[in-house]
């Protein structure tokens, strides 16, 4: 049932954003002596465009679309529609442009109009609806098995989110403390699937030695399969709910296995591109505020004018950003806190409204930074980061950038970490990005980035 709801909401989202599209291209809303023509015009258009829907769907169902409940974030849902929509976008060129003849109409404006709303039309419903539709259907039931840290992350956000309202955890167990396979009852989860009803194991893939029993535990998660239960990785389950990466899970198996990707080369030159167009177009707007904020820090304490430590860049090679100064002159190199008292006036006001940051522009066209990327870390905080954080300098594999996934998911607000365990947390984060890094999740970063800087200096609230 649930999946022909799926199926016919999907039709129904493509066939509304067609008749949007169709409406706003031609201007008119279908009443009165319009409706006769418009309908015969959409009729033309529908027609072809039903077998369109019909590979669309097709699509989906290779991709995996309806045979599971999906689960993280709406981020994770938005880039996973988009590379099918991707490739249903090309199906649909492909279709008109070889069997256009056979209809008679011409799409091109039309099409890609529609191909936007169409995405727009099926995130809103696989997004927004399925939520709905899930606590319509009794939600789901899951048994967590972990890493201690990462399981009270879990737990905790079924327990407070409302997006996981509807799904009931009947069962944890830290990873740490199960010997044996005698240690974890599957009854309860077991008993729900044989009810109908979504049950799933979440549970690391594979066990460490430490496990006395190894072989009998997989096992029994293997067996309860075939009574309906559903198995997913905790890797891949804790990465959809909070992207990030479950850093106690990290080891050079991962790491070959999730970071050694294939070449990116396409990716990366046009990013490269989109770098040295943005911060050019950027950098010249920005030398508006240059004369205003050099009178400022010269009128507060007389100092200089640049803050230029060295960074590290990407591959480990050191870079020296451009920036303005917010420290006062002297000030020691340490962990950034609260209200730092080494912070000038003036330079509250410059991170805060993060004018500071404007000369970095500069260090993108130059290719030292991107737009976005991880952060770039002080060269003698690396060092000693590196020694405390294992595969801390995997961050260092791609540029860095002048916004990061961390700086704008991570609970701590502001340029830099104050701690080594808020800095072990952004790696989570910076491997995430590092693994699906794509050019939704930059613009996803961009756009939270304006947020956070409108939040800082009072034009939005702060939503909880």
């Amino acid at each position: 049932m649930l999946v022909i709801i799926l199926l016919l909401g999907d039709l129904l989202s493509f066939s509304l954003a067609l008749w949007v599209s169709l409406t706003i291209r031609y201007f008119f809303v279908p009443y009165g002596s319009y409706l006769r023509s418009y309908q015969l015009f959409l009729e033309n258009n529908f027609l072809p465009f039903i077998l369109v829907f019909l590979l669309w769907v097709l699509v989906f169902y290779l991709a995996d679309f309806y045979s599971t409940l999906i689960i993280g974030y709406r981020l994770s849902l938005a880039q996973s529609l988009l590379k099918i929509h991707f490739i249903n976008s090309v199906i649909a060129v492909i279709f008109f442009y070889i069997f256009l003849p056979y209809f008679y109409i011409a799409p091109k404006v039309n099409l890609a109009l529609y191909l936007v709303l169409s995405y727009v039309f099926i995130f809103l419903w696989r997004g927004w609806g399925l939520t709905h539709l899930k606590a319509a259907f009794g939600g789901g039931a899951f048994y967590f098995i972990g890493p201690e840290t990462e399981l009270k992350e879990l737990l905790a956000a079924f327990t407070y989110n409302p997006y996981y309202n509807n799904l009931k955890v009947l069962g944890a167990k830290a990873s740490q403390h199960i010997k044996s396979e005698a240690d974890i009852d599957l009854s309860q989860i077991e008993a729900e699937a044989t009810k109908g009803f979504f049950a799933a194991i979440v549970a690391p893939t594979a066990f460490g030695s430490s496990y006395q029993d190894n072989e009998r535990l997989v096992r029994k998660f293997y067996e309860p399969v075939f009574k309906g239960v559903q198995f997913f990785s905790f890797q891949k389950f804790y990465e959809s709910v909070f992207h990030k990466i479950p850093i106690s899970l990290v080891d050079e198996t991962w790491l070959l296995e999730n970071i050694s990707s294939p070449s990116r080369d396409l990716f990366d030159f046009t990013k490269r591109l989109i770098d040295i167009l943005i911060s050019l177009f950027a950098g010249l707007v920005s030398l508006i505020f240059y004369p205003f904020v050099i009178l400022a820090i010269k009128l507060d304490d007389g100092g200089p004018i640049f803050y230029v430590p060295e960074r590290v860049g990407q591959n480990g090679k050191n870079f020296r950003p451009f920036k303005f100064r917010t420290m006062k002159v002297g000030a020691p190199v340490s962990w950034f806190g609260k209200n730092d008292p080494r912070v000038t006036r003036i330079g509250r006001f410059l991170r805060k409204t993060s004018l500071d940051e404007l000369p970095q522009l500069w260090n993108v066209f130059l290719g030292d930074i991107s737009m976005v990327g991880p952060r770039p870390d002080v060269a003698d905080f690396a060092k000693e980061l590196e020694q405390k954080i294992p595969y801390y300098k995997v961050r260092t594999l791609i540029k860095p950038g002048l916004a990061g996934w961390a700086l704008v998911s991570q609970r701590v607000m502001g340029e830099n970490p104050s701690s080594v365990e808020e800095t072990r947390e952004r790696l989570a984060y910076d491997l995430y990005y590092i693994k699906n890094r794509s050019f939704i999740l930059d613009l996803a970063i961009i756009l939270k980035t304006i947020k956070m800087v409108l939040i800082r200096i009072g034009i939005i609230r702060k939503i909880a």
